[in-house]
């Protein structure tokens, strides 16, 4: 493989303590849908994002895991891996893709965080899947119950744990607006692009998509870093809020839309 390179200081440990688990059983549903995700922008680096199969060829992920804001460029290529368990254990081995979709809005727009999302298409399928986690867009009443009642959980493959590793956390939902989440599941680089997943009718599903984190003052992810402290009581990490618009676009990606919403393929 090669080597990983992290480049995403987009996420925190809110504290006291990092409550995060490593999930070792990656071959079971519906972790097996979680993918680590090895972009190369060209210097045969590996920058590492998360992702989530929702079907055999379509992965969805975070817009920055796929538009870097910094570079100005998509990665020239991205490594698909499903249920990865540590650097070597790949059980369902890594398939490569050179076809992205993100929203004109995350690319171009004063309010990127809340296009901040993408899609990616496989140039073959994972075969030995039958079973995706569903994309249930949830309404506003049923996001004030299920901050209520029950937790959400986040679950990606973080930089600063060993290269391939999957961990995952469930906490609080605290608010919504209409196009974003925010909550206080401890996550740190690298879990960018993971699943937001929620108990929907008794079964597991994608509600969103994590993107973003608080930094501290010298711009580093809170506690993900050597020097760096846990995010102080209160704070929030966030997330892209799954709609129906956003479930069409992942569907036909190339439909034309209006404004922000408009895909554009890259790279």
């Amino acid at each position: 493989m090669l080597d990983f390179r992290d480049d995403d200081f987009d996420a925190a440990l809110i504290g006291p303590i990092d409550s995060r688990i490593q999930e070792i059983e990656t071959t079971r549903y519906p972790w097996n849908a979680v993918v680590h995700l090895c972009r190369d922008f060209g210097d045969g680096g590996c920058a590492g994002c998360s992702g989530v199969l929702i079907d055999s060829r379509r992965v969805l992920t975070a817009g920055h895991c796929i538009w870097s804001l910094a570079r100005k460029a998509a990665p020239r290529r991205i490594l698909v891996i499903p249920g990865r368990r540590d650097r070597k254990t790949m059980p369902y081995g890594a398939l490569e893709s050179r076809q992205y979709w993100v929203p004109r809005g995350f690319i171009k727009g004063d309010d990127r965080t809340s296009w901040d999302w993408g899609l990616i298409v496989l140039t073959r399928p994972f075969t030995a899947f039958r079973r995706f986690p569903p994309l249930r867009p949830q309404s506003d009443p049923a996001l004030r119950t299920l901050a209520q009642s029950a937790r959400i959980t986040v679950a990606g493959y973080p930089s600063d744990r060993p290269i391939g590793t999957m961990w995952r956390h469930s906490e609080r939902l605290v608010r919504t607006t209409q196009r974003r989440l925010f909550h206080t599941v401890d996550t740190c680089p690298g879990h960018s692009g993971s699943p937001i997943f929620a108990p929907v009718e008794g079964n597991l599903s994608v509600i969103g998509v994590h993107t973003a984190g608080l930094l501290d003052p010298e711009g580093r992810s809170h506690g993900c870093k050597k020097g760096s402290v846990m995010a102080p009581p209160g704070s929030v990490n966030s997330g892209i809020r799954l709609l129906p618009s956003i479930v069409a676009a992942l569907a036909n990606p190339d439909e034309p839309r209006d404004g922000p919403a408009h895909m554009v393929r890259l790279p």
